[in-house]
C-alpha cells in the first residue's frame, strides 16, 4: 500500500448484527426444533406426558444456545473518528502536511550540529550519527481497520484482540510516511522505531518485524533499530529515548501520544498537567517535535475520563 492510497475497511454484514439478533437467531432454532421433537415423540408419550415434552425440547433448545458467545450491541463512540481516518481528505492532508513539513526541519538540523530534538540528549553528541525517532501505531502504521471492527462488533479493547490484529499484520502505512522514510534515508539519517507493541527484533518471525519488512519500510538492521516495549504495562519511553540518544543524534520525533515526546509522570497526568508540558515545550512543535492526528484512541483520553458523565462535565459550552 503506497502512502497515498486510503484504507477502505469492508465490513462483513455478519459481524454487524448485534447480540439480540444472534440469539433471535437461536431462538427461532429451538422453536423448529422443538416442532421436529413433538413430531419425533408422540409415538412413544402419551397425552398424559404432555408436560414432559415441552421439558425435554427445553432441555434441547438450551444445547443450542449454549457456549454462545453473547455480542455485545455496539455503542458505536468511536465511530465518527474512525470514519474521518479512513475516508477524509482532511486526515490524509494533516498526516502528508506533518511529513512534508519534517523534511525541511530534518535538512535544517542536518546542517546544525548542536541540533538535537531529544530531552535525554546529553555530552557530546554533535559528532554522532543523525537519526529520527518515531512511534509505530498511527504515526507510521495505520491500524484503523483494527478499530473500525471493534466499532463494528461492539466490542472493547482487549490484549488479546489487539495480539491477534498485530499477527495478521494487516496495517497500512499512514500518509506521507514512506516519503519521509525514504528521504531521511536517502539524507543518511537512521529512522529508529519506538514502540509500545510487545514484541523482539532479534526474531525474523517476530509479526512486528515482518510486517514492518512487508510495508519495505528501511529497518536494517532491525536490531538496532526497533526498540519494543518488554510487556503490556511497559508505556514510558523515557529509557528507550535515552538508549536511541546515546547512539545518535536524535534531529525529530515523531508521535501520535504527548508520551511520545515526553515523559508523563502520573502526578502530571490531568488535563492541567498535559497542558503544562505542552506549554513547557512550545518551541519544539513543528520545528523538532511532529504531531499525527490520532481522534481514536491516547492517553489523552485517561486525563478527560471514561465516563459519559465526565466526559459531558469537560465540554466547553
Amino acid at each position: 500500500m503506497t502512502a497515498s492510497s486510503s484504507v477502505v475497511v469492508r465490513l462483513d454484514r455478519q459481524e454487524a448484527l448485534p447480540q439480540h439478533r444472534s440469539l433471535n437467531r437461536g431462538t427461532v432454532e429451538c422453536v423448529e426444533r422443538q416442532s421436529e421433537i413433538q413430531e419425533s415423540t408422540v409415538l412413544v408419550l402419551t397425552r398424559r406426558g404432555a408436560m414432559r415434552r415441552y421439558a425435554i425440547c427445553a432441555v434441547l433448545c438450551s444445547f443450542f444456545t449454549l457456549g454462545m458467545t453473547p455480542r455485545v450491541a455496539p455503542t458505536y463512540e468511536n465511530l465518527n473518528a474512525v470514519l474521518w481516518m479512513q475516508t477524509s481528505i482532511e486526515y490524509r492532508a494533516s498526516a502528508t502536511q506533518v511529513y512534508r513539513l519534517a523534511e525541511q526541519a530534518l535538512t535544517r538540523g542536518l546542517k546544525n550540529p548542536h541540533w538535537t530534538a531529544a530531552l535525554e540528549q546529553t555530552g557530546n553528541y554533535e559528532s554522532l550519527p543523525p537519526a529520527v525517532i518515531l512511534d509505530l501505531d498511527e504515526t507510521v502504521l495505520d491500524n484503523s481497520v483494527f478499530e473500525a471492527r471493534m466499532v463494528n462488533s461492539g466490542e472493547s479493547y482487549s490484549t488479546q484482540a489487539w495480539t491477534k490484529w498485530v499477527n495478521e499484520r494487516g496495517a497500512g502505512l499512514v500518509p506521507g510516511a514512506i516519503e519521509f522514510l525514504q528521504f531521511a534515508h536517502a539524507n543518511g539519517v537512521a529512522p529508529l522505531y519506538i514502540t509500545n507493541r510487545v514484541c523482539d527484533p532479534s526474531k525474523d518471525d517476530d509479526a512486528t518485524v515482518r510486517g514492518l519488512r512487508s510495508l519495505q519500510l528501511p529497518t536494517e538492521p532491525i536490531v538496532d533499530r526497533l526498540y519494543c516495549a518488554r510487556s503490556s504495562d511497559d508505556s514510558d519511553k523515557t529509557a528507550r529515548r535515552a538508549k536511541c540518544a546515546a547512539k545518535y543524534r536524535i534531529l525529530l520525533l515523531f508521535g501520535d501520544q504527548l508520551g511520545d515526546f515526553v515523559q508523563i509522570p502520573p502526578e502530571v497526568a490531568s488535563l492541567e498537567g498535559r497542558e503544562k508540558l505542552y506549554e513547557a515545550h512550545q518551541n519544539l512543535w513543528g520545528e523538532r517535535w511532529f504531531q499525527l492526528p490520532n481522534p481514536m484512541y491516547g492517553s489523552w483520553e485517561g486525563a478527560v475520563g471514561y465516563g459519559l458523565k465526565e466526559k459531558l462535565s469537560r465540554l466547553r459550552k
